[in-house]
């Protein structure tokens, strides 16, 4: 499988022999297996499916081993044992309820003291209080603690590491519900970059390159798909269920 990604990528490589914007990559390697490192969702029932692909070792680094998949997450695998289920939807309406969430907690519990106050506590004595447990002190007020425990009942862990990662008591607690949506819908979906089936690189949500001409400018073939992060998650989620996904990391 390896050998198959390495051929695709191929076209890609630094070597100034093409266009400059084809020459993308120097190094890479798959991995992504990790919460939030990048790779696949698992649907749940297939987490040990023996078709999931795990993190490689690097072909650059001296040492490097295989990486085993956390429960629940994969470097790649079949298409159709990969969860695609986010969407800015459900995105906007888990970030609605969590406003509102805030709201009733916030008119049931003691209101929170700011960063500063304990902030300038432990600029007082640091060598007493440090800055880890005035951060500890911070967050553990009963406000956040329990907001923090109503968002580990939300299905949320197949979204983007930055969904609701932001400090509660500013972001939720000091904007309006729509401000408070809109922020943490942007940050939901994960914004892969694509290495299609036709041979298109797609990245930074740009128009693709194709690596099969020398050059964008010289290129006669119609783009694969449209510009766009969200252009790329409806190719992913239309790909038949045997398609092979792999997470690739790359060094630019």
């Amino acid at each position: 499988m390896e050998a198959a990604v390495a051929d695709a990528m191929a076209p890609f490589e630094i070597d100034y022999t093409r266009g400059e914007e084809l020459d993308i990559w120097d190094a890479w390697r798959i991995t992504g297996g990790t919460v939030h490192g990048g790779g696949f969702n698992v649907l749940p029932g297939h987490e040990r499916d023996s078709r999931l692909i795990h993190e490689f070792p690097s072909r650059w680094l001296t040492n490097s081993t295989t990486t085993p998949n956390d429960f629940g997450w994969c470097a790649g695998g079949p298409r159709e044992l990969l969860d695609f289920s986010a969407s800015r939807e459900e995105a906007a309406e888990l970030a609605d309820a969590a406003w509102r969430q805030w709201r009733e907690l916030a008119a049931e519990l003691p209101a929170p003291r700011p960063w500063e106050f304990y902030y300038a506590r432990q600029q007082v004595d640091p060598g007493a209080y440090s800055t880890e447990q005035a951060s500890a002190d911070y967050y553990g007020q009963p406000l956040a603690r329990a907001f923090k425990d109503y968002l580990q009942t939300l299905p949320i862990k197949r979204y983007s590491f930055w969904f609701f990662s932001s400090d509660p008591l500013i972001n939720v607690g000091s904007v309006g519900r729509e401000e408070f949506v809109a922020s943490e819908v942007e940050g939901a979906l994960r914004r892969r970059n694509l290495l299609s089936l036709e041979g298109w690189w797609y990245e930074d949500g740009s128009p693709g390159i194709h690596g099969a001409c020398d050059s964008t400018a010289d290129c006669p073939h119609e783009p694969e798909l449209p510009a766009g992060y969200d252009r790329i998650d409806r190719y992913l989620t239309a790909l038949p269920g045997d398609t092979l996904l792999v997470n690739v990391r790359c060094h630019v």
